[in-house]
């Protein structure tokens, strides 16, 4: 492809984006600052992908991501950009020990213990656990420069006990501990840190990532679907054209140089450049007409699927720790409940006066065998151990996701580096989303605002800047 040239004739967009979750969104945004003329084409009926907010009566909830990491600016430059106001996260996080709930220990850096006292001290784990755990700068340094899974390094610097009781449920809710996370693709930094020197200090350790007691996470006020309808005003402003219900079936290469997309409808738009922020098996298939190469490594990348039921209730008698933003559940303490976010208590607004509200995720084994009649009663029940809650609830809700949530296995680089070789053969092809380089919103507008500026620098978006 590179020695064709493009046929303008028969195209009409300068740049077709496949898909109108936040990768997809934020990329059209920059492509459009950049002069292109921008179509996106979105299968769901609505925009925002996981970014989903639910409004019932006066509790709102975010049934996907509630927050995002202030240390990584980009999400919220573009809140401000946007003009979407925030607020700081409130409250603390707790963990459950043998069905009762305890602080998490102070002192975590990159979701790993960090300070020695804090964690000898923490009832959050055995004694047996905290004693091993705090044998970590004993541990040498790994010789092996090959990738490592997340639980295999933990385990070997600080013990199965602190795996199972603390770290594998921080790292679950993020990247997931039902497969050999790629400590490379995740926590990269980590593999460095232990060749500096012992994790575990006996005073300090790691500067915190934020100032003491401001919290490193922030939220629009409004939820989190603020900022994709703030989005996609912006876009519609802009001159670029969002159309939803509109499933793409296909990216072709065209004779003539550039692609054809072609739509489940039949549908088919010309353009030079195309960038495909979908889940990696959504692109998988869009992709297989236009090479394999890129169908293989796709397909590789595992995505879960998961639930989140909401429950609203009069607080009552409930035994709600007052500065408690939601607790993780470990795996080992059994039961389907993986955590639970207080959102009332974490997002004060999102709950009428006198009343909780809590999110709670499931595990996903649980969320695919569970009715949605019976993921509520599992919920309630979960809430009514941990606080004592006797009463009915005023609002419930079920959310589930569908192969969504990638999980960054050993292999994660290979697969990158094996679609990197396949899009150079495809100039004018980008590919962006949370399937590739980060799971964090920061992250995943990050990169889909680098791909879009590389569609930009590399000339085929100019081809029709100056078309009628």
């Amino acid at each position: 492809m590179t020695d064709r040239a493009v046929d303008t004739n028969m195209i009409d967009t300068n740049v077709i984006v496949v898909g109108g979750g936040i990768a997809g969104l934020a990329a059209a945004r920059r492509l459009a600052a950049g002069g292109a003329r921008v179509r996106v084409l979105e299968a769901m009926d609505r925009l925002g992908g996981v970014v989903r907010t639910l409004r019932l009566g006066d509790f709102t909830a975010d049934v996907g991501p509630d927050v995002f990491l202030v240390r990584k600016p980009v999400a919220l430059a573009l809140c401000e950009a946007l003009g979407v106001e925030t607020a700081s996260t409130q409250g603390r996080a707790l963990i459950q020990r043998r069905g009762r709930l305890h602080p998490l220990p102070a002192g975590l850096t990159g979701l790993v213990p960090s300070q020695l006292g804090p964690l000898l001290r923490t009832p959050a784990l055995s004694l047996g656990a905290r004693l091993r755990a705090a044998l970590e700068p004993l541990v040498r340094a790994r010789a092996s420069d090959d990738d490592e899974s997340l639980e295999d390094f933990a385990v070997r610097r600080f013990g199965r006990g602190a795996w199972d009781g603390l770290i594998e449920p921080l790292l679950g809710g993020l990247y997931g501990s039902d497969a050999p996370i790629s400590l490379r693709s995740t926590l990269p930094h980590l593999h460095q840190r232990e060749r500096q020197g012992p994790m575990l200090r006996l005073r300090g350790g790691a500067p915190p990532p934020s100032v003491a007691g401001v919290s490193p996470f922030r939220r629009p006020v409004r939820g989190m679907e603020a900022l994709v309808e703030a989005l996609a005003d912006d876009l519609r402003t802009s001159g670029v054209r969002i159309e939803t219900a509109a499933p793409v079936e296909a990216v072709q290469a065209r004779t003539n140089g550039g692609y054809r997309v072609r739509r489940a409808d039949g549908t088919t738009h010309d353009t030079p450049t195309v960038l495909v922020a979908l889940p990696a098996p959504a692109a998988a298939r869009v992709l297989a007409p236009l090479d394999n190469a890129f169908v293989h490594p796709l397909a590789a990348i595992p995505v879960a699927s998961g639930a989140a039921v909401i429950v609203g209730f009069e607080t009552g008698a409930a035994r709600v720790p007052p500065d408690a933003s939601g607790w993780l559940v470990p795996g080992a303490e059994g039961g389907p409940v993986q955590a639970v976010t207080m959102l009332s208590r974490k997002h004060p607004g999102t709950a009428p006066a006198g009343h909780d509200l809590a999110r709670v995720f499931l595990r996903p084994t649980e969320a695919d065998r569970l009715s949605n009649a019976e993921a509520v009663d599992a919920a309630i029940a979960h809430l009514r151990a941990r606080l004592g809650w006797t009463g009915a609830p005023v609002v419930t809700a079920v959310h589930r996701w569908r192969d969504v949530q990638p999980r960054y296995t050993l292999g994660h680089p290979e697969r990158l580096a094996a679609l990197d070789t396949a899009l150079a053969r495809f100039p004018g092809l980008a590919l962006a989303g949370a399937s590739l380089r980060g799971v964090g919103l920061p992250d995943v507008i990050a990169q889909a605002e680098a791909e879009a500026e590389a569609l930009l620098r590399s000339g085929l978006v100019r081809l029709l800047a100056q078309a009628p």
